[in-house]
Formats: structure tokens, sequence, C-alpha cells
């Protein structure tokens, strides 16, 4: 038998630029969900496959990294030749602990500041990696560093939608500070507090003015089962609903899918309506279970279905 040459790889359309972690989920009757992908950037991507399979990971895992778990990047179509293998790093991971009221106390098992210090760079991801249509970002320790990492996405592919999500450290920045990183992005979407840390506002709606004021061009404030409040630079605002699931299992991560499916829905070149519309189902279906969904032909179907009811619902903001 001669040996056949290895396929080239697909280049992903819609990546995420985050981590992985791990997550021992302890719920309040008892049950227990150990071992389940977290992350960011996983619930990103989950929400950008109801709509994708052209999707990319870049993170970093160690050795402990089991086969199961790369199974379930797979499971997804997800490109992990983004995810680099660091021999003296330890998979970060975390107790979840949730009480009858969905509210989530994280406890970091593993040393926080190797999570830190391990984290990806734009150089360590494949070269076909950089012309991505969209590419999510929860990322950077500083925010010259963050402004460096999307210059250069920016850099390789001017076309590039980009959206960040604050992590904890960026929320008490300047406006000053938040500027050159919200100029780059196609889409800025912090959740409802992170918002409201920022502005020190009341209002989404003034909270969404007030970044836009600040250098966005689009702002999305997500409010759980609220839905978002979506407003453009250009003066366009829209009340999105949440999108209801087939049953509500674990919230963690709808946020960080609405993200995969916004972005998906503009680097597509979809409107910021439609492209929102898209974001709120992605939401829905990343709420339904906990960890990575099973998505079969019938996601499709589904995921039509409530982009339909979506439509229907939206007012103006």
């Amino acid at each position: 038998q001669g040996k056949h040459p290895m396929p080239e790889p697909t280049p992903p359309h819609y990546i995420t630029f985050s981590n992985i972690i791990i997550d021992d989920i302890v719920l309040w009757d008892g049950r227990t969900f150990m071992n389940t992908l977290g992350g960011a950037g996983t619930h990103a991507l989950i929400g950008m496959a109801v709509w994708s399979d052209r999707l990319g990971y870049v993170a970093t895992v160690g050795p402990d990294f089991t086969a199961e778990q790369w199974a379930q990047l797979a499971k997804l179509n997800i490109d992990v030749r983004g995810v680099k293998l660091i021999d003296e790093y330890t998979t970060t991971r975390a107790w979840q602990l949730f009480e009858p009221d969905e509210r989530r106390i994280e406890i970091m098992r593993t040393d926080l500041q190797a999570f830190f210090d391990y984290t990806p760079y734009f150089a360590h991801m494949p070269a076909d990696y950089r012309q991505a249509r969209g590419v999510h970002v929860q990322w950077g320790h500083t925010f010259a560093e963050l402004v460096e990492l999307l210059q250069q996405f920016h850099d390789a592919n001017p076309q590039v939608k980009l959206v960040w999500e604050p992590a904890l450290e960026f929320l008490d920045g300047s406006a000053a500070d938040f500027r050159p990183v919200l100029e780059r992005l196609a889409l800025f979407s912090p959740d409802i507090e992170q918002a409201q840390q920022m502005t020190k506002l009341a209002d989404p709606n003034d909270m969404a003015k007030a970044l836009l004021d600040w250098g966005s061009s689009c702002v999305a404030i997500r409010m759980g089962a609220a839905g978002s409040i979506v407003r453009t630079a250009a003066g366009e605002g829209w009340r999105i609903p949440a999108v209801p699931p087939a049953q509500l299992v674990d919230v963690t991560g709808a946020g960080n899918a609405y993200c995969g499916g916004f972005i998906y829905g503009l680097g597509e070149g979809e409107s910021v309506l439609e492209s929102a519309l898209h974001a709120a189902v992605s939401a829905s279906f990343a709420i339904e279970q906990f960890g990575v969904p099973d998505f079969g032909a019938e996601t499709n179907v589904l995921a039509q279905q409530r982009l339909g009811w979506a439509r229907e619902h939206w007012a103006e903001a």
C-alpha cells in the first residue's frame, strides 16, 4: 500500500483567541459533572458551531489534557492546530459551584499565575488562522498588549471582524485606556455588570451610548434572561430578546456563545441586527447542557426556527 498524503487542513473561518479551562461542576443537589470542557473560548466556539463548521481554537493545554477532551473539541469540528501543548503547564481547572438561584461560584484549582504565564500568542497561531473572517478574543494582561494583538489581526487581514469580552483585570480602566481597543473592534460585548463597573451608569442604553463615545462602533450589553441591548455608532439601537431554549440546564457560557454567534453574523456580512439575532440563537443552544453539546443534523433546522422566532420579537431601543 502506498502512503496517502495527509489532506491539507481547511483554514478556519472563525476562531477564538482565549484559553481552555476544565470545569468540575457541583450542583446544589449533589450532582456532579467533573472534567467538563469549559473556558470562554470553548463557549464562544459552541456559539459559532451553531452556524459554522470552519472553526479554530488558539489556546494552551498541558499534558494532562485527556484524549476525551481532545475528542470533545473534535465533536464540534474545531481545528486544534492552534492549541499549543506545553509540557510544564497543567491545564487550568476550576470548581464551579451552583446555587439554586443560578448563582455560580468559581474556585480555581490550579495556579492562576500559570494560566497567565502560559497564555497563547499571535506568533503561535497557524498562518492560515490569520485570514479568519471573525475572531473572538478574551485575552491579555494589559491594554497595550491587547491593542498589539488586535492590530496584528488587522495587519494580517484588514477585513477581519473582532469581538472582545473584557476580563476582570480590565474593568477599572479609563475611557482613554479603552479607546485604542474599542476602535479596533467590530463588536464590544460586556455583560451588564461589567458595563456598569466600566461606565458607572445604571441604564443599559446609557451604558451602550457611553461605550460608543469611548470609541466603539457597535456595543452589545448582555443581560442574561432579559436579552441584550445593541447600539451602533450610526445611531441604531435594538432590544434583542433571549431566545427560549428547549430546556435550561446551565447558563454558564451563554454570553460567550452570544459573542460567537454575533461575530459569525458580522463575518458573513450580515447586518448588525441580523448578527445580533444569530447571537441570541447561539446563546439558547449553549444553556441546554453542561459542557459541549452534541450538534446533529437537526441543529440547523432548530437554529433556523429559533432565528425566525427572534426576527419576530426584537424591538427598537
